[in-house]
Protein backbone atom coordinates (compact mmCIF):
# COMPACT_ATOMS: atom_id res chain seq x y z
CA UNK A 1 0.00 0.00 0.00
CA UNK A 2 1.19 3.49 -0.87
CA UNK A 3 0.87 6.36 1.60
CA UNK A 4 -0.38 9.70 0.31
CA UNK A 5 -1.19 12.64 2.57
CA UNK A 6 -3.51 15.47 1.61
CA UNK A 7 -3.21 18.74 3.53
CA UNK A 8 -6.47 20.66 3.76
CA UNK A 9 -7.43 24.14 4.92
CA UNK A 10 -11.11 23.28 5.45
CA UNK A 11 -13.05 20.37 6.90
CA UNK A 12 -15.45 20.29 3.95
CA UNK A 13 -12.62 19.34 1.61
CA UNK A 14 -11.65 16.45 3.87
CA UNK A 15 -15.27 15.22 3.94
CA UNK A 16 -15.45 15.46 0.15
CA UNK A 17 -12.21 13.45 -0.18
CA UNK A 18 -13.51 10.79 2.22
CA UNK A 19 -16.72 10.44 0.20
CA UNK A 20 -14.69 10.16 -3.01
CA UNK A 21 -12.50 7.40 -1.56
CA UNK A 22 -15.50 5.53 -0.18
CA UNK A 23 -17.27 5.64 -3.53
CA UNK A 24 -14.35 4.35 -5.59
CA UNK A 25 -14.86 0.98 -7.19
CA UNK A 26 -11.63 -0.47 -5.82
CA UNK A 27 -12.60 0.20 -2.22
CA UNK A 28 -9.13 -0.97 -1.15
CA UNK A 29 -7.97 1.96 0.97
CA UNK A 30 -7.31 3.01 4.53
CA UNK A 31 -8.04 6.58 5.70
CA UNK A 32 -6.96 8.48 8.82
CA UNK A 33 -7.49 12.12 9.76
CA UNK A 34 -4.99 14.12 11.83
CA UNK A 35 -5.97 17.44 13.43
CA UNK A 36 -4.38 19.76 15.95
CA UNK A 37 -7.35 19.28 18.29
CA UNK A 38 -11.08 18.65 17.91
CA UNK A 39 -11.86 22.34 18.39
CA UNK A 40 -9.99 22.97 15.13
CA UNK A 41 -12.22 20.48 13.29
CA UNK A 42 -15.61 20.06 15.00
CA UNK A 43 -17.37 18.64 11.93
CA UNK A 44 -14.72 15.94 11.47
CA UNK A 45 -14.66 15.16 15.19
CA UNK A 46 -18.43 14.54 15.07
CA UNK A 47 -18.28 12.07 12.17
CA UNK A 48 -17.43 8.47 12.92
CA UNK A 49 -16.57 6.94 9.54
CA UNK A 50 -12.86 7.72 9.66
CA UNK A 51 -10.69 7.87 12.78
CA UNK A 52 -9.76 11.42 13.81
CA UNK A 53 -6.49 11.63 15.70
CA UNK A 54 -5.98 14.75 17.81
CA UNK A 55 -2.25 15.42 17.85
CA UNK A 56 -2.30 17.82 20.82
CA UNK A 57 -4.37 15.43 22.93
CA UNK A 58 -1.92 12.61 22.24
CA UNK A 59 1.02 14.93 22.89
CA UNK A 60 -0.44 16.08 26.22
CA UNK A 61 -1.16 12.49 27.29
CA UNK A 62 2.41 11.49 26.52
CA UNK A 63 3.69 14.44 28.53
CA UNK A 64 1.61 13.49 31.55
CA UNK A 65 3.03 9.97 31.50
CA UNK A 66 6.56 11.26 31.03
CA UNK A 67 7.04 9.58 27.65
CA UNK A 68 8.96 11.02 24.70
CA UNK A 69 9.86 14.23 26.50
CA UNK A 70 12.80 15.73 24.68
CA UNK A 71 15.09 18.04 26.68
CA UNK A 72 14.75 21.65 25.65
CA UNK A 73 17.36 22.82 23.19
CA UNK A 74 20.08 24.72 24.98
CA UNK A 75 19.23 23.34 28.41
CA UNK A 76 22.26 22.11 30.29
CA UNK A 77 22.63 20.99 33.86
CA UNK A 78 24.50 23.31 36.20
CA UNK A 79 26.43 21.94 39.12
CA UNK A 80 25.08 22.66 42.56
CA UNK A 81 25.65 26.30 43.40
CA UNK A 82 26.31 27.11 39.74
CA UNK A 83 25.79 30.35 37.90
CA UNK A 84 22.53 31.00 36.04
CA UNK A 85 23.03 33.32 33.07
CA UNK A 86 21.43 36.74 33.24
CA UNK A 87 21.25 36.80 37.02
CA UNK A 88 17.78 35.22 36.99
CA UNK A 89 18.87 32.49 39.36
CA UNK A 90 17.44 34.02 42.52
CA UNK A 91 15.28 31.38 44.11
CA UNK A 92 16.12 28.85 41.41
CA UNK A 93 16.99 25.31 42.29
CA UNK A 94 20.55 24.23 41.56
CA UNK A 95 20.84 22.30 38.33
CA UNK A 96 18.13 24.25 36.47
CA UNK A 97 18.72 26.63 33.60
CA UNK A 98 16.14 29.39 33.43
CA UNK A 99 15.08 31.22 30.29
CA UNK A 100 16.97 29.25 27.65
CA UNK A 101 14.20 27.18 26.14
CA UNK A 102 12.44 28.03 22.92
CA UNK A 103 8.83 26.99 23.47
CA UNK A 104 7.97 27.11 19.78
CA UNK A 105 10.82 24.77 18.85
CA UNK A 106 9.86 22.43 21.70
CA UNK A 107 6.17 22.37 20.68
CA UNK A 108 7.07 21.73 17.05
CA UNK A 109 9.43 18.89 18.01
CA UNK A 110 6.80 17.32 20.28
CA UNK A 111 4.20 17.48 17.49
CA UNK A 112 6.63 15.81 15.09
CA UNK A 113 7.40 13.10 17.66
CA UNK A 114 3.68 12.33 18.01
CA UNK A 115 3.17 12.18 14.24
CA UNK A 116 6.08 9.78 13.92
CA UNK A 117 4.80 7.64 16.80
CA UNK A 118 1.33 7.32 15.27
CA UNK A 119 2.50 6.27 11.85
CA UNK A 120 3.46 9.22 9.67
CA UNK A 121 6.47 8.06 7.64
CA UNK A 122 9.75 9.57 8.88
CA UNK A 123 10.62 11.84 5.99
CA UNK A 124 7.10 13.34 5.93
CA UNK A 125 6.98 14.23 9.63
CA UNK A 126 8.42 17.75 9.33
CA UNK A 127 6.03 18.94 6.61
CA UNK A 128 3.05 17.33 8.35
CA UNK A 129 4.06 18.74 11.74
CA UNK A 130 4.28 22.25 10.31
CA UNK A 131 0.83 21.85 8.74
CA UNK A 132 -0.69 20.68 12.05
CA UNK A 133 0.91 23.61 13.90
CA UNK A 134 -0.67 25.96 11.33
CA UNK A 135 -4.10 24.45 12.05
CA UNK A 136 -4.40 22.51 8.81
CA UNK A 137 -5.99 19.07 8.53
CA UNK A 138 -4.19 15.97 7.26
CA UNK A 139 -5.91 13.11 5.48
CA UNK A 140 -3.63 10.10 5.26
CA UNK A 141 -4.55 7.55 2.63
CA UNK A 142 -3.13 4.11 2.05
CA UNK A 143 -4.07 2.90 -1.42
CA UNK A 144 -2.81 0.54 -4.09
CA UNK A 145 -1.82 3.42 -6.36
CA UNK A 146 -0.61 6.91 -5.54
CA UNK A 147 -2.10 8.27 -8.76
CA UNK A 148 -5.68 7.52 -7.72
CA UNK A 149 -5.17 9.09 -4.29
CA UNK A 150 -3.50 12.14 -5.82
CA UNK A 151 -6.42 12.76 -8.18
CA UNK A 152 -9.09 12.33 -5.49
CA UNK A 153 -7.28 14.57 -3.01
CA UNK A 154 -6.74 17.32 -5.61
CA UNK A 155 -10.39 17.23 -6.67
CA UNK A 156 -11.43 17.63 -3.03
CA UNK A 157 -9.29 20.74 -2.66
CA UNK A 158 -6.11 19.63 -0.89
CA UNK A 159 -3.72 22.58 -0.69
CA UNK A 160 -0.74 20.23 -0.73
CA UNK A 161 -0.27 16.53 -1.45
CA UNK A 162 2.68 14.55 -0.15
CA UNK A 163 3.62 11.21 -1.64
CA UNK A 164 5.67 8.69 0.32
Amino acid sequence: MKVTIGIFEKEEGVLEAIQAFQSTTTGNHNLRIFVKNKEAAPILAAQSDVPVEEVYEIRDAQGQRGERIVPAIGAAPIASGGYVAGGLGVGASPGVVIGVTDADVDERARTQDVLHDIGIPGRLVEVCGDAIEQGKILLLTETETEAEADVLLRRAGASNIILE
